[in-house]
């Protein structure tokens, strides 16, 4: 054994020492439960505020691309609504998306993306243009 070695070694087993007598001395009672349960109340957090990514509702079924609210994009993983907005100003403009293929003309959206949110659309077209069913739901 290499003088290195065994001072790695002698340091691992003094820290080993040290931690187990912090621990009996000063954190665990000799009945196994804290000695000062709010010894560390300061350093935590009492209820952290909620990401966003949290508080983001799921998607459990899929959306009709073509004619779903905008702000029913953004429950698509991925989408975010900067890209809501850009797929509801496509669909302004009489862009019809028939297949996930078509998802990558709008800026944002490359080929990946398009196929990890193909399985939660439905391409259906439907009769009734997007912006007229949009307002239909929101009126209700």
């Amino acid at each position: 054994m290499t003088r290195r070695q065994a001072l790695g070694l002698g340091l691992l087993f003094c820290l080993v020492v040290v931690g187990r007598g912090i621990r009996s001395q000063l954190l665990i009672a000799p009945s196994g439960s804290w000695r000062d349960p709010l010894l560390f109340a300061d350093f935590l957090v009492d209820d952290p505020a909620p990401t966003a990514a949290a508080s983001r509702p799921v998607l459990t079924g899929t959306l009709r691309i073509n004619c779903c609210r905008e702000d029913s994009l953004v429950l698509l993983p991925g989408v975010g609504p900067v890209l809501a907005e850009r797929i509801a100003a496509a669909r302004r403009a009489g862009v019809s998306f028939r297949r996930p293929e078509d998802l990558e003309q709008i800026k944002g959206i490359g080929p990946r993306l398009a196929q990890k949110l193909a399985p939660w659309l439905d391409f259906a077209v439907s009769d009734v243009p997007p912006t007229a069913f949009s307002e239909t739901i929101r009126e209700r």
